[in-house]
């Protein structure tokens, strides 16, 4: 399993509750999406699933019973509460493929209430094969109004031995009663040279300059490094940052960009792009005067407006590739 670089406090705090027998029955993994917070619960799963482990600590070794038995989703004690399919075509590729199979747009918006109902028997029982019971919803965010109506319950009246993991990317805009029901573990974003371990333990083919700009666009974030690394951004980065540099007056840059990003193939490299670029913006306000900073504050909102509304809307990916690329080019003028 995965080593949790950076993320030593919260399992320190999780291990310290249980030595003290304080162990709370629901806990909320939170901080930005890509930290390891699914990974880290996927952990504290095993951990508590395995009796041994309970004895020596946290393992990366999944070498055991309960670690196959969750490797092959089969754990009777184990529950992953995930987004479904969106309808019967994306079912169909699920159940051949792998929930893991589907891309974004093929996943149903929520986590549905019936899917909070279908945890019920496991709860009428005691564990089968382990001390504990254990449900990871991924995510808590992602679920519908009655799907947390019906969660807050068993968290109000907890079932025995039963531990949940809530993992959140935005923890203020659950249920202020699921919050006070749930003991909170913040992740914090990982610095450059753990991002740099992770990511070359990830993709050791990655060059020097394109591990540079993905430690960069990561933020801290090796999920979202590692997304970046998938659909080629380093090289749309690359483009964009030489646009900023030279403000592209003959707009062969923007051009170009427009060109790599406008094919229905390069989908997850536009929705990567739409992303990342109001960040790459943001980074230039800083400037030692206030007006070149205001400006460049202004054109940061317009580029996340732009990014924001050009999915849902169904803009011209050209157009608004090479809008944001204006934006970009703006900020050498202005410098």
């Amino acid at each position: 399993m995965t080593s949790y670089l950076g993320h030593d406090r919260p399992r320190q705090i999780f291990q310290q509750a249980l030595a003290k027998d304080m162990l709370h029955h629901a806990w909320i993994l939170a901080g930005d999406k890509g930290l390891g917070k699914a990974a880290f619960a996927q952990q504290a799963a095993h951990f508590l699933l395995n009796s041994r482990n309970l004895q020596s600590g946290f393992s990366d070794n999944q070498d055991d019973e309960a670690g196959h038995l969750l490797a092959a989703g089969s754990h009777p004690d184990f529950r992953l509460l995930r987004r479904g399919p969106k309808g019967d075509k994306e079912d169909k590729k699920a159940r051949d493929n792998g929930l893991d199979s589907l891309d974004e747009h093929e996943l149903a918006r929520n986590i549905k209430v019936d899917q909070i109902r279908a945890l019920q028997p496991l709860f009428q029982n005691q564990a089968s094969i382990s001390e504990y019971r254990v449900v990871i919803i991924d995510a808590a965010d992602d679920l519908e109004r009655a799907g947390a109506n019906a969660i807050l319950k068993n968290l109000e009246e907890p079932p025995k031995n039963t531990i949940f993991f809530l993992i959140s990317h935005m923890p203020d805009r659950l249920l202020p009663t699921i919050r006070s029901r749930c003991q909170m573990l913040r992740f914090d974003p990982l610095g450059a040279e753990d991002m740099r371990i992770v990511l070359k333990n990830a993709a050791p083919k990655l060059g020097e300059a394109d591990l540079e700009a993905l430690i960069l666009a990561g933020g801290g974030s090796p999920g979202r490094a590692l997304q970046y690394a998938e659909v080629g951004l380093a090289e749309l980065e690359g483009i964009a940052r030489q646009i900023i540099k030279s403000g592209d007056r003959d707009n062969s840059l923007k051009s170009e960009l427009a060109r790599k990003l406008a094919l229905k193939a390069a989908t997850p490299r536009y929705r990567a792009f739409l992303e990342r670029a109001p960040s790459l913006i943001a980074e230039q306000i800083k400037g030692p005067e206030l007006a070149c900073s205001m400006r460049a504050i202004e054109k940061w909102r317009e580029a996340s407006d732009l990014a924001s509304a050009a999915l849902p809307k169904a803009l011209d990916n050209q157009a608004v590739i090479f809008r944001l690329g204006s934006l970009m080019g703006d900020l050498a003028k202005d410098g």
